[in-house]
């Protein structure tokens, strides 16, 4: 059986569990620049995403998948509870982001992360199984800190990375790494930010790259092949040992998407890692 080298693998090189933005030439606070542009504009959000996942396309390893992406808001009524694993948040005010990737080898990985209205994380974890390994991690974000755990099989490790106050230094975790590129606002190109590596025990600087006034046409993997007019958002991990890797790139539709019941904002329609594709076949709100 084929065994998938780690689908992820810039993602996971990144590992993100803190990062510190700087915004270049502006003098509003980037988390507001990210909240203000953020777009969830409905109170009752609740995204579905299906993308069609090729790792090594055309090659005798060529493997396929399905990755399932969910964002769903929550408003503070009574009853709106966010539960991950043992973490909950009751009268949450936020989004709950969830995805699945489920391969043909049987590789799996599962990430969920809650997240305000301003885009401050406050909770992730990632679960996953590749040639049957399973490891993962778990992060709280509270007291200007990241408490977190990381495991793989039976070995299993706590530590804290100081993050400091978001107001100041704003902080994402990878689990929601493709949310933050959809809420880069038009007027500001760049983001380097800092990223605390929690398997390394440093940190990495990362360079996002939002080329909003320039487009492409992206077909999605529907059986219509609908196209997408897009502009890129290039994710960057600057560093000179062992070396910066491939950077990665996310497509993101320009214009609102319709639906039945509204429309969808910056949809991502497809995502390159290394050599692994995610594009879009499916989207609901």
């Amino acid at each position: 059986m084929k065994k998938i080298v780690l689908i992820i693998v810039t993602i996971v090189m990144i590992a993100a569990l803190g990062v510190s933005f700087a915004a270049c030439g502006n003098a509003t606070p980037t988390q507001k620049l990210l909240s203000n542009s953020r777009p969830w504009t409905s109170r009752d959000t609740d995204e579905v995403f299906e993308y069609k996942v090729v790792y090594k396309k055309g090659t005798e390893d060529e493997l396929n998948g399905t990755m399932t992406v969910t964002v769903k808001s929550f408003n503070g009524a009574e009853g709106d509870t966010v539960t991950i694993g043992e973490w909950k948040k009751e009268k949450a005010i936020g989004y709950l982001t969830t995805t699945t990737l489920e391969m043909d080898n049987g590789d799996v990985k599962n990430t969920q992360a809650f997240f305000t209205t301003n885009v401050e994380v406050k909770y992730a974890s990632e679960t996953k199984t590749y040639g049957g390994v399973t490891s993962g991690y778990t992060a709280e974000y509270k007291n200007e800190k990241c408490y977190y755990t990381v495991f793989e099989g039976d070995d299993k490790s706590s530590g804290e990375i100081k993050t400091g106050d978001f107001s100041e230094s704003p902080f994402i975790d990878n689990a929601i790494l493709y949310q933050v590129a959809r809420c880069i606002p038009s007027s500001v190109s760049s983001f380097t930010f800092d990223v605390p590596d929690v398997t390394l025990g440093d940190t990495q600087s990362v360079t996002m790259s939002a080329a909003t006034g320039t487009t492409t046409t992206i077909k999605a993997a529907d059986e219509a092949e609908t196209e997408f007019k897009c502009y890129f958002v290039q994710i960057a991990l600057n560093r000179t040992f062992p070396g910066s890797g491939e950077s990665l790139t996310c497509m993101i539709a320009s214009d609102p998407y319709e639906t039945e019941n509204g429309e969808i904002k910056k949809l991502v329609v497809s995502i390159t890692e290394g050599d692994t594709t995610y594009t879009l076949v499916s989207a609901k709100d």
